[in-house]
């Protein structure tokens, strides 16, 4: 390849991916998932191979960078719209440790050793299992924790109160959606779901999201307030 065309192919492939990264580059850092991971190193191969390969056309690598950003921008969208999708693009969390107890078959998911869990905990200040309620490894691999309550910098053992916990929080409605395996983990129904929000006057549609506590606490994030009862 000449000079010129060096310099053109550069031109075209760095306007093409500053066009691209302003639409989606945002989202590809703020959480990395593996999906996000996979699409963000494919979309600076197709850059580079479109400056450096002569192989490849100016054309055609520009309908390639293209074609690709618009899927990453479709799956996106049926990760906004549909919840199962959303589980294949982004698969869910999974919780390691529950009530200060490793679970293991959880670890061998995620293929996590206990080395990696023990420096996982100690970038969150947490180097004790026995203080840690739950810990979730998310979807974009970090780890989430949930401290015991008779655990945190400032206990209420220490000011004499009574310490109880709140326990998993259950998103039993997503996008107006009930989410029946949820609320089978507590003991409940859709049907039930439904009369709480008839009697609260709710219609499920309103409902952005919708959490239940160990206490039976109902937390709603409606589409235009937040509401707990």
């Amino acid at each position: 390849m000449s000079i010129t065309e060096i310099v053109l192919r550069a031109v075209i492939s760095f306007v093409g991916l500053v066009f691209w990264a302003r639409i989606i580059g945002k989202k590809l850092i703020s959480h990395l998932t593996f999906f996000d991971f996979v699409a963000g190193v494919t979309f600076g191969s197709i850059g580079g191979n479109l400056i450096f390969n002569p192989n490849v056309s100016l054309f055609v690598g520009v309908i390639g960078l293209t074609m690709f950003s618009i899927l990453v921008l479709v799956s996106d969208y049926i990760s906004l719209k549909s919840f199962i999708g959303r589980k294949i693009l982004d698969s869910e969390p999974q919780i390691i440790i529950k009530e200060g107890q490793i679970l293991l078959e959880n670890m061998k998911r995620v293929r996590l050793t206990i080395d990696e869990l023990l420096m996982l905990l100690r970038k969150k200040d947490a180097l004790y299992i026995d203080e840690i309620e739950f810990a979730f490894m998310e979807t974009d691999g970090t780890l989430s924790i949930m401290k015991k309550t008779s655990s945190l910098s400032i206990t209420r053992a220490d000011m004499n109160i009574k310490a109880s916990t709140r326990g998993i929080p259950h998103a039993c409605i997503i996008d107006g959606k009930i989410i029946d395996e949820s609320l089978q983990n507590i003991h409940k129904d859709s049907q039930w779901m439904r009369t709480f929000l008839k009697e609260k006057n709710i219609q499920l549609e309103h409902v952005l999201l919708a959490q239940i506590d160990q206490q039976e606490r109902v937390f709603l994030n409606l589409k235009t307030a937040k509401t707990r009862y």
